[in-house]
């Protein structure tokens, strides 16, 4: 592995580690690789399967990002991208990143990474958070070919809860924010459990709850409550101008009629009749089955702590329907 070396024209951050109190960035060649897949992960493991891309690989500070990025400033972001999780934020990503002229960053780790910064080093203010998110950013939204002139960045799901760094980085970049029936959420994490949603993963503090509270709620509460402080945090900005609330039902009709470019759209209509996390299979519409498998402690936690909110998430969106079509930044 190299340290320091050649300009990193080429090169993506694909990892933030910590060295003592400092950020340190691994590298990986991507030169002519688009990043399509539905997570940026994917793509990164593609490369991998290349033994160049694998051994060949940089390590610098962050501070390189900031000087790499000062000279390439990379295409502005157009739109952010926050959700609840299993909601149909992949299928919007997917539907951007199909359109030749747009780079799609679907939940990179560097930005999870800087995002989480506070966590590692408590003493962290958020001017610096800012400045490393900015030459993330930056690093990560290179313009792989001459076609693309539009960057959609799609968070994690407890990103949210980082908001209002985000918001200071960038007070001009509009953002959605997803949602969903949370019976259908829940049940969808029953079958397969984010991270997130596993006690310990996120500080207590963060979510609004004690190191007792995380350990003693039954599985379902505990993970109604996550959602429930991941809507309440979006709920905070509704009278934000730059933010639309998105319910799934809108899909994929939203990113037709609001976020689509000028011009042939078929590739954006392709992607939606794809399953989004895996684009070999056809969609399915699965609100039915989720409903249908829905536990007796499913429904009481999501009537208990995410339905008030859901209700407050629609009345937001109805609020916003005179306001008219996503403006794109940039």
């Amino acid at each position: 592995m190299n340290v320091g070396g050649p300009p990193l024209s080429g090169w993506t951050p694909i990892r933030l580690e910590w060295d003592g109190a400092r950020p340190t960035l691994d590298w990986c060649l991507t030169e002519g690789v688009d990043f399509t897949a539905p997570f940026f992960e994917q793509t990164v493991e593609e490369c991998f399967r290349d033994r160049c891309r694998l051994l060949f690989r940089r390590r610098t500070g962050i501070e390189e990002a900031g000087r790499f990025v000062a000279d390439h400033p990379g295409l502005p972001p157009a739109l952010f991208v926050f959700h609840m999780s299993r909601c149909g934020s992949t299928l919007v990503a997917q539907m951007l990143a199909a359109m030749p002229s747009h780079l799609v960053l679907s939940e990179a780790p560097p930005l999870d990474s800087v995002l989480r910064a506070d966590w590692v080093s408590p003493g962290l203010g958020d001017d610096e958070r800012c400045t490393w998110l900015r030459w993330l950013v930056g690093a990560l939204g290179q313009q792989r070919h001459d076609l693309q002139r539009r960057l959609y960045v799609k968070f994690d799901a407890w990103s949210v809860l980082d908001l209002p760094v985000v918001r200071r980085a960038y007070p001009a970049v509009p953002w959605l924010f997803l949602y969903r029936d949370p019976v259908e959420v829940l049940v969808s994490h029953s079958r397969r459990l984010g991270a997130h949603l596993i006690p310990g993963v996120l500080p207590p503090a963060l979510l609004g709850m004690t190191q007792a509270e995380t350990t003693a709620l039954p599985p379902a509460e505990f993970q109604a409550r996550v959602l429930a402080r991941i809507c309440g945090v979006a709920l905070a900005y509704a009278d934000d101008p730059l933010v639309t609330f998105v319910e799934y039902r809108q899909l994929p009709g939203f990113v037709v009629s609001d976020l689509a470019p000028e011009g042939d759209i078929s590739p954006m209509l392709r992607a939606a009749t794809r399953d989004a996390k895996n684009p070999a299979l056809p969609f399915q519409d699965d609100r039915a089955g989720k409903q249908a498998q829905a536990s007796a402690a499913v429904r009481a936690a999501a009537d208990r702590w995410l339905a008030p909110l859901y209700e407050r998430l629609q009345e937001a969106r109805a609020s916003q329907q005179a306001r008219g079509p996503v403006a794109h930044a940039g």
